[in-house]
């Protein structure tokens, strides 16, 4: 296997969109427990993501890791930078006219409100989650067969940080990424509960199809200009 340090990395394109989402479709959605959880079918996610993905490529924040020898997509890491001016991400897709995509949606949007990151000037706030050498998505996490994985999020805290960003953060919906934005230095600020995670009075979730995973959490960490980037976190 190649060390993610070897894969070749760039801003994600508009262009890019229908290979993400095929990607994403593939590796993803499949093992993503807010997915998983709401019975999502693929059409589902596909109603929401194509247009998010345009969004995403559009704000700088996004990446994406390629095989050198290939050309072949790796993995992507989609983020947005949230301002005053623009202090949400999903509010598109709460206007879709699929249920189970405004459940989702509402689900995000309530972590996304949940800490008041607007305090600060400008504000970057991603999601994370990886696959093989790589896969970034937005909200939800997964870890799978791989130990050294800093690379992606310091690809795109240095976009963060020649922005102008100040607080790198992320919605960690599945155990693995949270474990391992513990070991990028990420604190968690607030815990959704699955169990008892209610709109409108009914609980939402299959937790026994959430992969084992209780709860979602927002996490942060100060991207200032001059902090050094963890190295070589293991994940067990």
């Amino acid at each position: 296997m190649m060390d993610a340090d070897s894969l070749c990395y760039s801003s994600l394109k508009e262009e890019d969109g229908e290979e993400v989402v095929a990607f994403m479709a593939e590796h993803f959605f499949p093992r993503e427990p807010l997915s998983t959880g709401l019975h999502m079918t693929y059409e589902d996610n596909k109603e929401w993501i194509h247009g998010s993905v345009q969004e995403w490529a559009r704000s700088g924040m996004s990446v994406v890791a390629r095989y050198p020898a290939t050309g072949r997509l790796a993995g992507t890491l989609l983020g947005t930078i949230l301002t005053h001016q623009q202090p949400n991400t999903y509010q598109q897709a709460l206007n879709s006219p699929k249920t189970k995509v405004k459940t989702l949606h509402t689900v995000l949007s309530v972590l996304e409100a949940a800490v008041d990151f607007l305090r600060a000037t400008s504000v970057w706030t991603a999601s994370w989650s990886w696959h093989d050498h790589g896969v970034g998505a937005d909200g939800p996490a997964l870890v799978t067969g791989l130990r050294r994985v800093p690379w992606f999020p310091q690809e795109s805290e240095q976009r963060g940080r020649q922005l102008g960003c100040q607080l790198a953060t992320a919605q960690a919906t599945a155990v693995p990424s949270q474990r391992l934005l513990y070991r990028l230095g990420y604190e968690s600020l607030y815990t959704m509960d699955y169990t008892t995670f209610e709109i409108a009075g009914d609980r939402v979730f299959d937790v026994d199809k959430m992969l084992g995973t209780p709860c979602a959490k927002v996490m942060a960490r100060l991207i200032t200009p001059d902090q050094q980037d963890v190295s070589d976190p293991a994940v067990e």
